[in-house]
């Protein structure tokens, strides 16, 4: 028997307790995804995030548990080639989040750069991480291998990886906080220069 069987039943059995505990603190998000219009917000209220925050920290605890959980639920891959995909994807936009369709961190942070008026390419690994695919648990496996996280959303800026919604290389809403995700956004290309000239050298087409 293989390592990873032997593994098997121990993963299913912290799945078993992990999902119920997700479901019953609210990290799985079944609303649908909002439709307001976009409106350019730069203040915040840092009140707003505590909840998040809280909850954050307390996945956090859980990343090994998620590391090996996405190796298994993978199965056997190509990883130099999930790689090759996962570069030329963070190089396709200014902006890159990869999500789950399900997750509030994942609507909380697309609503952050809605608000800003980004320009991102959203890419979906499923509606939650029990229900990806193969291929969905492949990338996420590697997303881990390759920047230490296997949680969603994760973020990158520029073709840099700032982590997710709270947390990370700092995270979104840790660079919203010190004013520093605006500037970020407008040297990767994701919003218009202030400049005369800056709308119309913006593209601005990889919304969804």
């Amino acid at each position: 028997m293989s390592g990873s069987s032997r593994r098997r039943p121990g993963l299913r059995a912290a799945t078993a307790l992990v999902l119920p505990l997700a479901l019953g603190l609210g990290f799985v998000n079944f609303s649908t995804p909002s439709t307001s219009p976009v409106t350019r917000r730069t203040e915040i209220d840092a009140t707003q995030y505590i909840p998040l925050k809280v909850a954050s920290f307390a996945m956090g605890a859980l990343r090994p548990f998620f590391q090996v959980q996405a190796s298994v639920q993978a199965g056997r891959y190509d990883k130099w080639e999930v790689r090759k995909e996962i570069e030329e994807e963070i190089k396709s936009a200014p902006v890159v989040i990869y999500t789950y369709d399900w997750s509030p961190f994942s609507s909380e942070a697309k609503k952050v750069l809605d608000a800003m008026g980004a320009d991102y390419r959203e890419v979906s690994l499923g509606a939650e991480w029990f229900l990806a695919s193969p291929q969905q648990a492949a990338k996420r496996a590697e997303l881990g291998n390759l920047y230490g996280r296997t949680s969603m959303p994760h973020v990158f800026i520029g073709g840099r990886s700032v982590g997710g919604l709270m947390e990370g290389d700092p995270g979104l809403v840790p660079l919203q906080e010190t004013g520093e995700l605006s500037d970020s956004l407008k040297q990767a290309g994701a919003l218009p220069d202030d400049g005369l000239f800056g709308f119309f050298l913006y593209s601005g087409d990889h919304r969804p």
